[in-house]
């Protein structure tokens, strides 16, 4: 497509010359058949500060009704909190230029600590750490098998994420050992899940499981 500078009528062909005046079309004249990006980039960044202002607009107004109903119970931290979580979504899963693994890694402990500040904001009763916690790490060795299985020509790269939820794990099953939590169950399995995949890995890998592990760690 290209447009005539003489008369501006669009020309849907290959044409040279504008049927309308006869105007030699020129190269720089032709239209690109591609949209421009940085049209949605522009209309992405002023949603998200759209979203952003109101956020803040939305939390100073729960805070006012809050502390002046009922001051006892900071249900409108519960909601701040789910805003917080709704803009850092929108920032860094949508519209961030991190790898897909950063972002999915980063969501998904996010979310533990906005359930975990919840609990707590709630009573505690414990559900974040006995379940939330070891829920999420599962869900992510989950994840982590199904991609390794998906792109299983790249599948070592995936080593130190495995480490990651050990290391996780490892942090959860503590936090219920020293009390905070009560349910050890379900740590116990996420521990046991993250362990058997990251040993699964380096076993069956051989090898190119072990220069990875070199590779990453400089041994």
């Amino acid at each position: 497509m290209s447009r005539c500078v003489e008369c501006g009528v669009e020309i849907t062909d290959s044409s040279d010359r504008c049927p309308l005046c006869g105007q030699t079309i020129e190269p720089e004249d032709r239209l690109s058949s591609y949209p421009d990006a940085g049209v949605y980039v522009r209309k992405f960044r002023f949603f998200q500060d759209l979203v952003l202002f109101v956020s803040i607009v939305a939390e100073s107004i729960l805070l006012f009704i809050n502390f002046n109903v009922n001051p006892k119970f900071l249900w409108s931290i519960i909601a701040g909190l789910v805003l917080i979580y709704v803009n850092v979504l929108i920032r860094l899963a949508v519209l961030g230029r991190s790898g897909y693994r950063f972002k999915v890694i980063s969501m998904v402990i996010f979310a533990m600590v906005i359930l975990t500040g919840i609990d707590y904001l709630t009573g505690y009763q414990g559900w974040a750490v006995n379940y939330v916690v070891p829920g999420g790490i599962l869900f992510m060795d989950l994840a982590i098998f199904i991609v390794m299985m998906v792109n299983f020509r790249n599948w070592q790269s995936y080593m130190m994420v495995q480490i990651l939820m050990i290391i996780l794990s490892v942090l959860s099953a503590a936090l219920i050992a020293a009390g905070i939590g009560s349910t050890f169950t379900l740590a116990f399995i996420a521990l046991a899940v993250s362990v058997f995949l990251f040993l699964g890995t380096l076993i069956l890998g051989d090898k190119r499981a072990r220069n990875e592990l070199k590779r990453r760690f400089y041994f």
